[in-house]
């Protein structure tokens, strides 16, 4: 029994890290608001990927081990701050666009789905809270009486809880009614953006202290 408590205990965590908002959630909602449904979820299956090579290393010890090395910490807070930084950078420029927001339509396919799968994947292994957020759920999920493949059934579940957020919010955020809204307030969320990308970002600096 107390196997299963733990066990769903890390499921819980791990719901909760993934389901609130964070780089990887914001990226997928603006990439579907902006190119359309396929966009959103190339990105998502990205960051999906991201999501399970940290969730593999955790599984295999590795991620222990690097958490132990303030130094690769440190590194990883820096990338993580200045990709952010760059994606802020991206969203100011369509923000500040002359554009008209009918140019660009929900459900249009993306221009390059290689770039925004890489962008994903790029989001999440650079962003400390996914390796903090992997780290979590073991240590809560798992207790020295747990089975030997536990982790890995831990690892799996996790990451097919995953995988229904971030394709639930490219869905949700690329669905047909919610154009009018978008073409309504565009500008106003690519600054939503641009504010949450450099808050993070400034809360990765913060945290080098």
């Amino acid at each position: 029994m107390t196997e299963f408590s733990t066990f769903f205990a890390g499921l819980l965590v791990y719901l909760v890290g993934t389901a609130s908002p964070g780089p990887a959630n914001l990226s997928i909602a603006n990439a579907a608001m902006n190119y359309g449904r396929k966009a959103g979820l190339v990105l998502a299956s990205g960051v999906i990927s991201g999501s399970l090579c940290w969730g593999v290393m955790t599984g295999i010890g590795v991620s222990a081990l690097l958490a132990s090395h303030p130094a690769f910490i440190f590194w990883l807070k820096i990338a993580g701050a200045v990709y952010l930084l760059w994606l802020g950078y991206k969203a100011l420029r369509r923000a500040l666009s002359n554009t008209p927001p009918s140019a660009k339509k929900v459900g249009e396919a993306p221009a390059n789905s290689l770039g925004f799968y890489l962008q994903g994947l790029g989001i999440h292994l650079t962003n400390p809270k996914a390796v903090l957020t992997w780290f979590t759920v073991t240590s809560v999920g798992l207790s020295a009486s747990s089975p030997k493949g536990g982790v890995f059934l831990l690892v799996g579940s996790c990451a097919l809880m995953g995988m229904a957020i971030f394709c639930l919010y490219a869905v949700a955020f690329s669905a047909r009614s919610a154009e009018a809204f978008f073409l309504r307030t565009r500008r106003g969320f690519d600054l939503l953006c641009v504010f949450f990308y450099l808050l993070f970002a400034l809360g990765f600096i913060v945290s080098l202290r």
